[in-house]
């Protein structure tokens, strides 16, 4: 885009420079009003404050849709966001409205200093969904990758590639996550229920949390077992012909509603962080929170501390998982060097039935939404499916809880307060899509052994269904662990998880965003309730 010079005396001249080149691009009329704004104060602070004779801008279009307005101008270093930053609230500030303008679209705006040069840059369309997009494409060339690797490579290259290339590089991901994740959640809650200020809204909120989660589960209950019915009500191939399902076996996990409840209190700091244990991390969150609260304004000097430790674990955070994409290719390549069709056969109704499952889930949090939260369900849906390609590259509620508060905070409007508690509470309580995965493979492998399915038999899975997604254990393949669990109470022998350990690879994928689904909802509608939604942000694309 060709450039132009503002300076004092043409400056009135800026929209007729300016509004072609920004329309050329298809930018909305709103988006190029605010732009004017933007370029009006950050101008004139320029020349005002940075004493610069002549301001040079420039429209340029960046990779995936983003365009930036950038503002040069000579001089010693000033820059005018650092004011904004430091700017502290004060209507009898003659210069409140233009700091206010600044303070409240300070994420479009950055600033640095080189060769003489100060450069403000103006966001006018975001990049959006660039991470989305590379991931999906990344999913894809993973899934071609891996199928060529099948055709062209040896087995020992192919052992070569995963071990020294793509096993390390996982690990080295997923070590970064888990040093991050126990103090993100940590912090989080706290800088959560510290914005409540009181117990009072830290109860009630938390209580319609988990009444909104209980529901979540009990409508996810019924949906999977009509479908897990209707799917499995006929003749099931045998288990015993897969190969894959004799050579692996796996214990069952002996739940303990009393141990599980005594379990959520620690006995000290430290162990809960080295053992992952998120309840216990949750528990220790709240009784901190809720004890600076009570200690009110003594306490403010740790109260800040804690928001900007929260800010720093979050920035971390997103540094790491700006490496999803790459993980998301080598992922892809191992899930499609696991999977073999005689698997995909025998899995392509379990497969089939969790996905109509999962879509009637999410019909049923589009009414959630709308009669429970009073709004319209269309801006949801579709800023929601912007971390469908983040669930299925890395199939991990955990991984996305930021992505999921991002999502929350910045694109429908969801108060901080709300969703720094109610998304590390609900990824271990909220999760339909695992209630859907349990009654689902566990109603095929009964019927797999040909047990009848009456009413008290799902029932009965229904119930430990229930009882285990709220008590999981805290181990890999959990879900392979927490199956295996359900069907031997009928006798099904352990050599399921054979099977269950290629299943999970491919279902976690359509249950990690269900999960997310449920989560994001209930931030919203919680919200809602609370008067904590933030509508204009909600509907703006």
């Amino acid at each position: 885009m060709q450039a132009f010079i503002l300076d004092t005396e043409n400056f009135s001249e800026m929209h007729e420079k300016l509004a072609p080149q920004l329309e050329q691009l298809k930018i909305k009329r709103k988006d190029i009003l605010n732009a004017e704004l933007l370029i009006e104060e950050v101008f004139w602070r320029m020349v005002n404050f940075g004493k610069a004779a002549q301001v040079k801008v420039r429209v340029e279009k960046k990779f995936f849709g983003k365009v930036q307005v950038q503002m040069t101008a000579e001089g010693s270093p000033y820059s005018p966001l650092v004011e904004a930053a430091d700017w502290e609230d004060d209507k009898d500030d003659e210069d409140y409205y233009s700091m206010m303008i600044l303070k409240a679209n300070r994420q479009k705006l950055n600033w640095y200093h080189k060769n003489n040069l100060n450069v403000v840059t103006i966001n006018v369309r975001s990049k959006g969904n660039s991470q989305a997009i590379l991931t999906a494409a990344s999913i894809f060339g993973g899934l071609i990758c891996g199928l060529l690797m099948r055709e062209f490579l040896s087995p020992e290259v192919i052992s070569f590639v995963v071990e020294m290339i793509i096993q390390p590089a996982e690990k080295m991901f997923l070590n970064a996550l888990n040093l991050l994740i126990a103090p993100l959640i940590f912090f989080s809650i706290i800088t959560g229920i510290i914005a409540m200020e009181s117990g009072v809204d830290v109860g009630k909120i938390g209580l319609k949390l988990m009444g909104f989660s209980l529901l979540s589960l009990m409508i996810s209950l019924f949906i999977s077992s009509v479908v897990a019915w209707i799917f499995f009500s006929g003749d099931t191939t045998a288990i015993n012909t897969l190969s894959s399902a004799k050579n692996a076996a796996v214990e069952s996990y002996q739940f303990s509603l009393v141990q599980f409840i005594v379990d959520i209190i620690p006995g000290n700091f430290v162990s809960p962080v080295l053992n992952g244990k998120v309840l216990q991390i949750i528990f220790i969150a709240i009784l901190f929170g809720m004890s600076l609260n009570a200690l009110g304004e003594k306490v403010s000097l740790i109260k800040e501390l804690i928001g900007n430790l929260n800010n720093v674990f979050t920035k971390m955070i997103s540094m790491v998982i700006f490496f999803v994409p790459p993980i998301a290719f080598f992922a892809m390549i191992t899930l499609t060097l696991k999977i073999d069709a005689e698997i995909l056969t025998v899995i392509s109704k379990l497969f089939i039935g969790q996905l109509i499952a999962t879509l009637l889930m999410l019909a049923f949090y589009q009414i959630f939404v709308w009669r429970i939260g009073k709004i319209s369900v269309k801006p949801f849906v579709k800023k929601l499916f912007t971390l469908l390609p983040l669930s299925l590259a890395t199939a991990s509620s955990t991984v996305l809880m930021p992505s999921m508060m991002k999502l929350c905070t910045e694109k429908l409007g969801v108060s901080p307060k709300i969703s720094s508690f109610a998304i590390p509470i609900g990824i271990t309580a909220n999760l339909p899509g695992t209630m859907i995965y349990f009654i689902t493979a566990c109603v095929m492998f009964l019927r797999m052994y040909g047990i009848e399915l009456d009413l008290q038999n799902i029932a009965l899975v229904g119930f430990l269904s229930i009882v285990l997604c709220l008590g999981k254990p805290t181990v890999p393949a959990s879900a392979v662990i927490c199956v295996v669990t359900i069907v031997n109470y009928f006798d099904v022998p352990n050599e399921i998880a054979g099977l269950l350990f290629c299943l999970d690879t491919l279902i976690d994928r359509i249950v990690i965003f269900a999960n997310v689904t449920a989560n994001v909802a209930v931030a919203t509608i919680l919200a809602r309730t609370e008067n904590l939604l933030d509508e204009k942000i909600y509907f703006t694309e």
